[in-house]
């Protein structure tokens, strides 16, 4: 029986089991190996870390890991999970299974890229989706936009403010609301409604767009605002509540709607927050609060012989969870 199966060790997993690992904790962190950043060469706008390898962050979060006795990390899926007893049973891709009293998804999301020929093959490496990770590489150059909806302006909008000359290419959509359009127009960014037949280019040097009828465009970089997918379907698995973009509901402290359950990172987000968050430094934050509030809660019905019941999304914090004030 493990106090906590974590199932994913992207930033927010492999944080929370090291916040886990460090109160002794006994965790099965699982993962099946598929980070959404692995096409990029670098992570930003974490302190000590701005501009690191995203893979090369992994393995020395991998090797901290190591020197927690309670923590086990296996490179396996997880496949199912539904409740037992006062806890949770996980089966892993190879055939085991294995107990848990709680249960962290930290599974991630993948993006759905628009179908743009060539459009994958520079994903991460000059064509990019977030302004705060990627944008100040790129400032006061020219860069296209893909998207005609407000999303797609808003992000141009972002970028704009970086000095760049930006090009919004529509790909012939035209949803974006007059407010937005107003906006374009009065900080210069121009609008390309022709059709976007195809991206070449070379990775972090430039990008080629190919336009109907037959002419081209080349950038510094692309942005594209791409609809995300839950990386998993355990959520649904266990019912956990949903939100209308498909983010599994939490509230602030990290617990979904099912009790015992939690989630941490950017395939789940609380009402107040208008999208997930996706920079790497806060899945790690939320992972790391996850943790606090499990190991809290648990060592609360240890003590005490009875259960803090998590709350539903949005309600009062638990009572008998304390959390820290210093990480002194």
């Amino acid at each position: 029986m493990f106090d906590v199966v974590i199932v994913g060790a992207g930033p927010a997993g492999m944080n929370a089991g090291l916040v886990l690992g460090r109160v002794r904790r006994q965790v099965l962190l699982a993962d099946a190996g598929a980070p959404r950043n692995s096409s990029s060469r670098s992570m930003h706008g974490m302190l000590s870390r701005d501009g690191a390898d995203p893979a090369e962050v992994r393995r020395v979060a991998r090797a901290e890991l190591g020197g927690y006795p309670s923590v086990q990390v296996r490179d396996v899926a997880v496949v199912s999970a539904a409740p037992s007893g006062e806890g949770f049973e996980v089966t892993l891709a190879d055939g085991t299974t294995a107990l848990a009293r709680r249960l962290l998804l930290a599974t991630g999301v993948t993006d759905e890229l628009p179908p743009v020929e060539g459009l994958a093959r520079l994903w991460g490496r000059g064509v990019y989706h977030c302004p705060y990770c990627h944008g100040w590489e790129v400032r006061d150059q020219p860069v296209a936009v893909l998207g005609g909806d407000d999303d797609a302006a808003y992000l141009a909008l972002n970028l704009a403010r970086l000095g760049c000359d930006i090009v919004l290419c529509t790909d012939g959509d035209a949803e974006a609301s007059e407010p937005a359009r107003a906006a374009l127009r009065a900080h210069g960014v121009r609008v390309c409604e022709e059709l976007v037949l195809g991206v070449t280019g070379e990775p972090g040097t430039f990008v080629r767009l190919s336009l109907s009828p037959g002419w081209t465009l080349e950038r510094r970089a692309l942005f594209v605002h791409p609809a995300t997918l839950q990386g998993s379907d355990l959520a649904r698995q266990l019912g956990c509540a949903l939100l209308d973009d498909g983010s599994v509901r939490v509230n602030e402290l990290g617990q979904t709607s099912v009790p015992g359950v939690y989630a941490a990172g950017d395939l789940c987000r609380s009402e107040a927050w208008p999208k997930p968050l996706a920079q790497v430094v806060m899945a790690a934050g939320l992972g790391a609060r996850a943790a606090v509030v499990i190991d809290q809660e648990l060592l609360f019905g240890d003590v005490f012989g009875q259960h803090a019941r998590p709350a539903e999304a949005g309600a009062e914090a638990v009572p008998g969870v304390s959390l820290p004030t210093t990480g002194k």
